[in-house]
């Protein structure tokens, strides 16, 4: 998720943050239109897709840009249209940098589906690479071929079901752990407490990595990061977006992490 987060640099962003943070629109009815003063922003095109019903997603197509949402304060996820594995928002572009720490895992678990950006991402650039999403909206997993995500098959797939109780009662020894699970109001608290982030560390083992995604709310932002670090021995660093709507934490509970400035240097 990720609040006033950029969009591509040919796409006009203060329409954009006008239309999709500035509406306050009450929920449209499953199947229903934009208002006819909403259909178009200038010369681009603005058209709402799929609603589900009271409190489910929302497809919004601005131009070229395909965008999830829940209501209107935020933007879980969006996907270039012509371009549907291009990562669209800094902060997964930040996520992804967990290969300066982990050049090739075998094994990656991701908390939260969304538009299935990072899954793309991963599913291309590391084809020997073991995948798992867990989503909890079913709602959510529905929309994955508009959003380009693919099949499942024998390196990936999507299962429908909770993060926290999945990580809780399943076996698994991932060498990634993603967590970048919203709802429509924020981050949910089942993803958010200390014993929540202790099943993380204990299910990656010694050497795994943790890469969590969090809003950059000052209050909130500095209660989860302390969090993470009791449970991972402060081997914590965050990275916030290019744009600071959001910030990335990886966390590993190896003697060695974080690296110096010096190797993340080297690797880069």
């Amino acid at each position: 998720m990720t609040d006033g987060s950029a969009l591509s640099a040919d796409v006009d962003l203060d329409v954009f943050h006008d239309l999709v943070l500035g509406l306050r629109l009450e929920r449209p009815e499953p199947g229903s239109d934009l208002p006819d003063r909403y259909e178009s922003a200038g010369h681009i095109s603005v058209s709402l897709e799929a609603p589900f019903g009271p409190t489910g997603p929302m497809l919004l197509r601005f131009g070229d840009i395909l965008s999830l949402l829940f209501g209107w304060s935020t933007v879980q996820s969006g996907m270039r249209v012509s371009d549907p594995d291009h990562l669209l928002f800094d902060y997964t572009r930040v996520m992804m940098g967990f290969r300066l720490f982990r050049a090739a895992p075998k094994q990656i678990e991701m908390i939260g589906l969304g538009g299935g950006s990072l899954a793309k991402a991963c599913y291309r650039s590391l084809p020997d690479c073991d995948i798992t999403v867990i989503e909890i909206d079913p709602e959510v997993i529905a929309l994955r071929q508009q959003f380009h995500i693919p099949p499942d098959d024998h390196r990936f797939r999507v299962i429908c079901a909770d993060g926290a109780d999945y990580l809780a009662a399943s076996a698994g020894k991932p060498d990634i752990l993603f967590i970048d699970g919203f709802d429509s109001e924020g981050l949910p608290s089942t993803l958010s407490q200390q014993a929540f982030y202790d099943n993380c560390r204990a299910r990656l083992g010694p050497d795994g990595l943790l890469v969590a995604n969090l809003c950059d709310n000052s209050m909130a932002f500095a209660t989860l990061v302390r969090r993470i670090a009791a449970s991972f021995d402060g081997r914590a660093i965050a990275i916030p977006a290019e744009r600071r709507g959001n910030r990335v934490v990886f966390a590993s509970s190896e003697a060695s992490f974080p690296p110096s400035v010096e190797i993340i240097d080297g690797a880069a």
